[in-house]
């Protein structure tokens, strides 16, 4: 990292609304930009509200039924799967059996992290991108995805477009809920500290890496300083304003949907290229 990328965020408050466990991913990149980090998590991680279609879905390989695909459309989902797999008392061999797509790198790496080969992740790190890679690779061997078997484990908020896509495609889908994203309830102190830097106009930037973030921010806002709640949302009328960056196209228009006004989109759909993005859109300024 250059100098000058480090000078056009030094000192800079940035909001980091992404889990508390993967927070710090984000934040660890924003120190090494010189910004300053302010986590306030939004959304936590839980299990299913019924672990059943997972667990038989995980039991149908352990007997060797056979998908043609597993899809994993986060890390989390990776890590749910993994720790339900080992509340069963099954082997990892068992996912081994079948050719494992990841939507992006983070995802990806989860997977070989933990002794999984990753057959595919697609050119954008998104669910339409997925579905577009699988059709892609299924036609350079000369085939199609009609009547391919594909176990999809993801969030139970997940878009439905990536389990359409695979249908119109003619393949068989199977939907595993692996965990659910819901609020976090705010520490009063926190949040007063968090609402009190809005107000002072001391918050430069504030991140969205997931519509979920987006949701639940702007829920816990409304509830807690509605007025600041309306500024925001009412941002391209305002004089001043925190910058809102988001992790990729579909974060960028839950946000838009919002009335937020996203002034930075990442165009590499990760942690690392939502720091770059901006970095790049401060030098423009700078």
């Amino acid at each position: 990292m250059s100098e000058l990328q480090t000078r056009v965020l030094r000192g800079k408050r940035v909001l980091v609304t992404r889990t508390r466990e993967q927070a710090g991913v984000l934040s660890e990149y924003l120190r090494a930009a010189d910004a300053i980090p302010v986590e306030l998590p939004v959304i936590r991680i839980v299990p299913p509200a019924d672990w059943q279609p997972l667990d038989q879905a995980l039991q149908t390989l352990s007997r060797g039924g056979a998908y043609d695909w597993l899809i994993f459309t986060s890390a989390n989902g990776v890590k749910m799967v993994l720790e339900r797999l080992r509340a069963l008392g099954l082997e990892l061999e068992i996912l081994r059996a079948t050719r494992i797509a990841a939507i992006g790198p983070a995802t990806a790496a989860t997977l070989t992290a933990n002794g999984l080969p990753v057959a595919l992740v697609p050119p954008e790190f998104i669910a339409e991108s997925v579905a577009e890679a699988l059709r892609d690779e299924a036609e350079q061997r000369g085939a199609t995805l009609a009547g391919q078997r594909v176990l999809l484990a993801r969030a139970a908020e997940a878009r439905q477009v990536l389990v359409d896509r695979l249908a119109q495609a003619g393949a068989l889908v199977e939907v595993v809920v692996a965990y659910q994203t819901l609020p976090v309830a705010q520490d009063d102190a926190r949040g007063q500290e968090i609402i009190a830097l809005l107000r002072a106009q001391l918050l430069d930037i504030i991140t969205f890496t997931s519509s979920s973030t987006v949701h639940h921010f702007m829920h816990w806002l409304s509830e807690s300083a509605p007025d600041i709640a309306v500024l925001l949302a009412n941002a391209g009328k305002q004089a001043a304003r925190p910058l809102i960056a988001c992790i990729g196209p579909v974060t960028a228009q839950t946000a838009r949907d919002y009335g937020l006004e996203v002034s930075v989109e990442a165009r590499e759909f990760t942690t690392a290229g939502l720091v770059e993005a901006l970095i790049t859109y401060e030098e423009t300024r700078s």
